[in-house]
């Protein structure tokens, strides 16, 4: 009797480890097949400002360029509604030499990508600006600016204006006069 048990008692013991090895085997090519860990939700009010292109001669531009994109990121920071990628994140993802919006707005995060073109010439300034939609890479909104060289604060003001329209954004007046380079207090 003794030595029925103790026979019962392996092939049961054997029936289970099997059945575990053959399940674990079993698993195991579904979990090489799971997805990969999917990329976070982007929001909708979320814009990346690319580097702007500097068209400008080599005596006329002066950073130009930079000094607006930068201007224009600082005043939609001001607006809460939006969700607005710092330059060095654009800067160290190299979104401007891929140039494929997409992956640029994948890499980012960013549902909404906002390009330059910038160009000075004696007294004047030409600042031309499309907001893309990075998901299927067509524009919302584009725009050139001719002024004389002494508004391009104005231009940075209505660019920012534009995009936060353009993106539904809801302005307080105390975001309005931040915008258009006032205080950020009412």
């Amino acid at each position: 009797m003794n030595r029925s048990i103790i026979i019962a008692a392996v092939v049961i013991s054997a029936a289970i480890l099997l059945n575990g090895y053959f399940d674990r085997a079993a698993r195991a090519p579904h979990a090489a097949q799971t997805p990969e860990k999917q990329p976070p939700m982007i929001r909708e009010k979320t814009i990346a400002v690319l580097p702007f292109q500097d068209l400008s001669s080599p005596e006329q531009n002066g950073g130009l360029a930079d000094g607006i994109q930068q201007e224009i990121i600082n005043r939609l920071t001001k607006v809460h509604d939006l969700k607005v990628v710092s330059q060095s994140d654009v800067m160290r993802n190299n979104a401007a030499a891929t140039r494929n919006r997409r992956d640029i707005g994948q890499q980012l995060g960013a549902a909404n990508l906002l390009e330059g073109r910038v160009q000075h010439a004696d007294d004047r300034v030409r600042v031309s600006v499309q907001l893309i939609d990075a998901k299927t890479d067509t524009h919302i909104w584009a725009e050139s600016f001719d002024r004389k060289f002494t508004d391009v604060f104005a231009v940075e003001s209505e660019i920012a204006k534009n995009i936060a329209a353009q993106l539904g954004a809801r302005l307080s007046s105390a975001e309005r006069a931040a915008i258009s380079g006032g205080s950020d207090h009412p």
